[in-house]
């Protein structure tokens, strides 16, 4: 009767240690689709928000990744008018540029260009 007992007693603990680490596991990759989800989620609305800001370019400095721009008002920034230098997050974005050129662009609060494309 004891061996018995003990038997029971180790199925019903296997059987539980069992179940819970299985939901435990399961509880991870629904936890990780669902961070998946939400980045996807984030980065789109990032880009379905992202503020394009009519502009003119003045002068590229390729060797520097660094564009003059006379820009219309940057409305994430809160900034009218004007022109000044900004940089870009990558060189290459600059690349096919010219002087004259009117482009479309989006910058972030260190006022690195994030986009940058011609208007056609």
């Amino acid at each position: 009767m004891k061996n018995q007992l003990i038997k029971i007693a180790s199925i019903f603990a296997l059987s539980i240690s069992t179940s819970v680490f299985a939901g435990g596991d399961h509880g991870v990759h629904s936890s990780k689709a669902g961070e998946q989800k939400s980045m996807e989620g984030m980065q789109m609305k990032q880009s379905e928000t992202m503020e394009m800001t009519q502009g003119e370019v003045k002068k590229i400095d390729p060797k520097t990744g660094k564009v003059t721009l006379k820009h219309g008002e940057i409305k994430n920034l809160q900034m009218p008018p004007m022109t000044m230098v900004f940089s870009a997050k990558e060189a290459a974005q600059l690349e096919g540029l010219n002087k004259g050129d009117n482009v479309l662009f989006a910058v972030d609060q260190n006022m690195n260009i994030t986009h940058i494309e011609k208007k056609q």
